[in-house]
């Protein structure tokens, strides 16, 4: 969702993008986000859970910035400095690219210009790039898909108290989510009730999930 003001930055093909991020989703890839100068992420005060997976990263994480475990108490927490950089960016770069968590690794903020959402918060330089992504479209069928995805999004936070409060349908994340796993559901224009659609998207999610 380029707006008039923003210097386009090309996102790709939106159905290798699909694709990809639907795969990143089910954990079989991380992503690969053409970032170029941006470090948007890396200083948005965005909190990473450490999954148990995150043994390396856990390790190096200095304990002022560990703020406990999560609900689960399977994942821990870290924080970020007071002006949002994560502890583990130096000079625009990442301390521990390498070993970084696997929350970092599944980052992809082309996802919220694919919903048609940004996300929450005061997260401006996030805000920019997504405004920036432009996708190309190498047919009418992806042209298709990326407006399901867009529609399924709208649904989401039109009706996001009808979600189970599990799924934090509130959010812009979790919009983004559910739209990317279940947009099938608004391949085509749809009058059924908002109750009906939701259990169809749970259905899809469900399946989606399972598949992982």
């Amino acid at each position: 969702m380029p707006d008039a003001d923003a210097q386009p930055v090309d996102a790709g093909p939106f159905g290798k993008w699909l694709a990809a991020m639907r795969a990143v989703l089910r954990g079989d890839r991380d992503a690969d986000v053409p970032c170029g100068n941006c470090i948007g992420c890396c200083v948005s005060s965005y909190p990473i859970p450490l999954r148990p997976e995150d043994v390396r990263a856990r390790a190096e994480v200095p304990e002022a910035f560990l703020l406990g475990r999560t609900g689960s108490g399977e994942r821990w927490l870290m924080g970020f400095r007071e002006d949002g950089r994560c502890p583990f960016m130096n000079e625009r770069k990442c301390g521990i690219y390498a070993d970084r968590p696997q929350t970092c690794r599944d980052y992809d903020c082309r996802i919220y210009a694919a919903a048609g959402v940004v996300p929450d918060g005061e997260r401006p330089v996030i805000e920019q790039r997504v405004r920036e992504w432009v996708f190309t479209f190498e047919s009418d069928a992806q042209r298709a898909e990326a407006a399901a995805v867009r529609r399924a999004a709208r649904f989401v936070r039109a009706n996001a108290a009808l979600f189970p409060a599990s799924v934090r349908a509130g959010s812009a994340t979790a919009a983004a989510v559910l739209a990317v796993k279940a947009y099938p559901v608004f391949m085509a224009e749809v009058a059924a009730p908002p109750e009906q659609l939701v259990r169809r998207m749970l259905e899809l999610v469900r399946e989606f999930d399972a598949a992982q």
